[in-house]
């Protein structure tokens, strides 16, 4: 199906339903020098989501591309993997996820528009529609937020919206980039980048996902092997079942179990939130994933990884405040830049309670370059910090206490 312009400027695109024109579609997109790229899915009631819908905009044209139809689109993930083509994502994540899922690599050049505006103090995370109208000056409507993206036929006025999310990328990567050409921040953004795809591998092929539960601080081996036994045999149960993990045991329920320390169904039925019989088979799992656990030997149990250091409540967000000047002056979204457990992580590291190879991310890469002297100045006393006279566009004077006479310290850092 070819759709052609019409009064509501919707551009021209080609839908991929078969596989023969799949392969049709690959060809025309062979020697494509960007590709941008969204998805549509649903992820209620799933383990892992459901694509449904991939769109597509390359200099060759627009496509959108039909998963339920079309029986394999491996060799499009692995298309944008060989490195001949700049990826134009905008909230990259579930883009990269199924990418990484079907091929486990990420594409070899990424350009995500959202972190893109963040270096240049547009937002974070700004929403597609906002940032096309403040870069490529467009409109864009969400009529079909709420579509159930697997119904079939797929109805026109769906698919039109559909190719909207990626039609524009391109101008909206254009304007970006030159920006950040122009503010010297392009390697800034690369940098970030690739911290980016190095975190979200790890967390997709994360192992210990358990630790990040709310509620295992302060647990004892004993307990943390269970918290650890029971979120791998949840896992399995869910992936092979392809039901969301929080059906079989919610993340705050699996922990009162640990809690427990009994591998006894009976007691294991009891524990607030399990509401299931003794006999029921999730729960009988459950005591053979602990009694598995219990019968660790203390080395093979997990040790804490809770943090040693203070908390520092008052002076991380004395500093988030600080910080959060410093980047609104200098055109930078403070989000991006630092959130307040790596101000709790800094102020940590700068009294010297950090362990082992543990560090700030402040005090590396392009975030060292940007925040280094003007965050020592901040953490030695250097600055201090008053309340202006514009109290609700420019609130804070941050001034240089050190010398004889006063001035303004974000003017002098930071350029």
């Amino acid at each position: 199906m070819t759709k052609k312009n019409n009064v509501m400027s919707t551009p021209t695109y080609k839908y991929v339903s078969t596989s023969s024109k799949f392969y049709f579609f690959l060809e025309e997109i062979e020697d494509a020098k960007w590709i941008a790229y969204d998805t549509e899915f649903i992820s209620e009631g799933r383990f892992l989501p459901e694509l449904c819908l991939l769109q597509v905009a390359t200099e060759k044209g627009n496509f959108l591309i039909d998963p339920l139809t079309v029986s394999d689109i491996t060799p499009f993930w692995e298309r944008l993997c060989d490195g001949r083509s700049v990826s134009i994502i905008h909230a990259c994540r579930s883009e990269l996820e199924f990418c990484y899922r079907a091929v486990k690599k990420f594409p070899a050049q990424i350009f995500d528009v959202q972190i893109a505006a963040a270096f240049l103090g547009l937002g974070y995370p700004l929403n597609l529609k906002t940032l096309a109208q403040q870069t490529a000056k467009v409109q864009l409507a969400k009529s079909e937020t709420l579509t159930d993206w697997r119904k079939r036929p797929l109805l026109i006025s769906q698919l039109d919206y559909a190719i909207h999310d990626v039609c524009h990328l391109y101008q909206i990567y254009e304007h970006l980039r030159n920006r950040l050409s122009e503010r010297g921040r392009l390697g800034w953004f690369e940098d970030e980048m690739a911290e980016y795809c190095r975190e979200l591998q790890a967390s997709l092929d994360d192992n210990e996902g358990w630790r990040k539960l709310h509620g295992v601080k302060g647990m004892s081996r004993t307990e943390l092997a269970i918290v650890r036994e029971l979120y791998e045999w949840r896992r399995e149960r869910a992936l092979r079942n392809g039901t969301p993990v929080g059906r079989i045991l919610r993340d705050d329920v699996l922990v009162n179990v640990a809690r427990s320390k009994t591998s006894d169904p009976q007691r294991i039925a009891v524990v607030r939130g399990v509401n299931m019989r003794p006999q029921a088979p999730i729960v009988l799992e459950a005591a053979q994933a602990i009694s598995r656990a219990m019968q660790l030997s203390e080395a093979e149990k997990p040790q804490s990884h809770t943090p040693t250091y203070p908390t520092y409540e008052i002076a991380t967000q004395l500093v988030y405040v600080l910080l959060a000047q410093y980047c609104k002056r200098h055109e930078i979204s403070n989000t991006i830049v630092a959130h307040s457990a790596d101000i709790r992580k800094a102020l940590a590291h700068y009294e010297g309670k950090l362990k082992g190879e543990e560090g700030s991310k402040l005090f590396v890469g392009w975030r060292a370059e940007f925040l280094g002297s003007f965050l020592d100045s901040v953490l030695s006393g250097r600055y201090a910090m008053l309340l202006s006279e514009d109290l609700d566009g420019d609130p804070l004077r941050i001034i240089d206490v050190s010398g004889a006479t006063f001035k303004s310290a974000l003017e002098n850092e930071g350029q």
